[in-house]
Formats: C-alpha cells, sequence, structure tokens
C-alpha cells in the first residue's frame, strides 16, 4: 500500500513538469556572483533565484525540465540571465 502511494506520489511530480521546457544545468559558481544557471534549448540562460527550496540536488549538464516564472525588476550579480522562480523541476 505506501510502495503503491509512493509511486502515484512521484509520478504526479514528474507529470507536474511534462508542459516545461527542456534546459541543461551548468555550473557557473566559477565566475564571480553565480551559482547553477539553467540554459535552455534555443540558448537563452536563467538565473534561478530558489532552487535551494526543492528536493534537488543540481550537477553540471544534467537535462531537466523547468517550469518558471519571469521575476520583474530584480537585478542580479551574475549577469548571464534573466532571474526566474523555478516553479516546477524534474530530471529528464
Amino acid at each position: 500500500m505506501i510502495f503503491a502511494l509512493l509511486l502515484l506520489t512521484t509520478s504526479c511530480i514528474k507529470q507536474a513538469c511534462s508542459s516545461g521546457v527542456k534546459a541543461t544545468m551548468k555550473d557557473s559558481t566559477g565566475l564571480d556572483g553565480c551559482g547553477y544557471i539553467l540554459e535552455l534549448e534555443d540558448g537563452t540562460r536563467l538565473e534561478p533565484i530558489n532552487l535551494a527550496t526543492f528536493d534537488f540536488q543540481p550537477k553540471d549538464g544534467q537535462k531537466l525540465r523547468v517550469t518558471y516564472e519571469v521575476v520583474a525588476n530584480s537585478g542580479s550579480i551574475c549577469m548571464v540571465g534573466e532571474l526566474v522562480e523555478i516553479t516546477c523541476i524534474t530530471e529528464r
């Protein structure tokens, strides 16, 4: 019973990002003020501000599917992409 519930919950979490965009995690910690960023298939770079809120361990080169909202009127020390708040993130 517990296994079935866990499987169902995990399946729902996976499906939650099924409409998200494909992205690759990039480790930019070598640049001043940067951490992990997301690079979309079209080359667009995003700076997520809330990765720590997810039970998620980022890795360089990790293939993901994400949904996000742009953070308006904000600045970044890193300045390599648009600041975003991740609403869903799963590996693909």
